[in-house]
């Protein structure tokens, strides 16, 4: 099910076109992960494309996004979870969708639009490539650590990993706060414990956290968003 057309991204296909563009070429290997915001992608057109110009078509793609509201009753003790098997048709391609082996994400589908914005850059850039997405409301050290072993699970080293954050909450000095995380991230700095002390206002920071202690690497700077007003974005990428 498509929800968010039309509000994060255009439901008119030469538009959405004309934002995502087409890759020229194949790289010849692939990240291991990459760090995208969740924003408008009129705006953040110039940073998916960076990432995904790196991925190799026929790479299965995990996207892994974080909730930004505890997981619904109904659905406790439960904190990850992952869409239905499907095809989704989308404006511009269908995109083959797997289940990670965890509960249905369907109330979290229609409430989180990160998932959308990756669909028409898989489906401009990495046409075959399969998509398994992953939800999570991890916080604690122990969810983080459940975290990463499920990241782990996923890692059959054909896999690249989508990580849906941006670098700040709502601030009054985006920039700043934005490029202080961008530091850390760089640095390889461990994160938990300053977002759990307010420190660190990045959404996806516990997902950060479980993908880089299950994916040994460093993070490198793709690019950064040029008019940040209220919160900050930017793109990484781990080799």
């Amino acid at each position: 099910m498509i929800y968010h057309s039309g509000i994060f991204y255009p439901s008119d296909r030469a538009e959405l076109d004309e934002i995502t563009g087409r890759k020229e070429a194949e790289p010849v290997s692939s990240p291991k992960a990459i760090i995208l915001p969740h924003m408008d992608l009129r705006r953040a057109a110039s940073l998916y494309r960076k990432a995904f110009l790196s991925i190799q078509d026929g790479k299965r793609i995990a996207a892994i996004l974080p909730l930004h509201r505890p997981p619904l009753e109904c659905d406790k003790p439960s904190f990850l979870f992952s869409s239905r098997e499907r095809t989704e048709d989308f404006i511009n391609g269908s995109i083959v969708i797997e289940n990670a082996g965890l509960p249905y994400a369907d109330a979290y589908e229609k409430e989180e639009a990160a998932l959308e914005l990756i669909y028409p850059f898989i489906s401009s850039y990495c046409p075959s490539s399969h998509l398994v997405p992953v939800f999570s409301a991890a916080l604690s050290s122990q969810e983080v650590k459940k975290l990463t072993e499920t990241v782990h699970s996923l890692d059959d080293g054909n896999t690249v990993f989508i990580v849906s954050s941006n670098m700040t909450g709502l601030t009054g000095d985006p920039v700043a706060e934005r490029d202080r995380m961008i530091g850390r991230l760089i640095s390889g700095e461990s994160l938990l414990d300053s977002f759990r002390k307010g420190r660190i206002s990045a959404c996806g920071t516990p997902i950060i956290e479980a993908v880089s202690r299950a994916l040994p690497g460093s993070w490198e700077l793709i690019g950064k968003a040029d008019d940040d007003r209220k919160a900050g974005h930017a793109a990484l990428i781990r080799w």
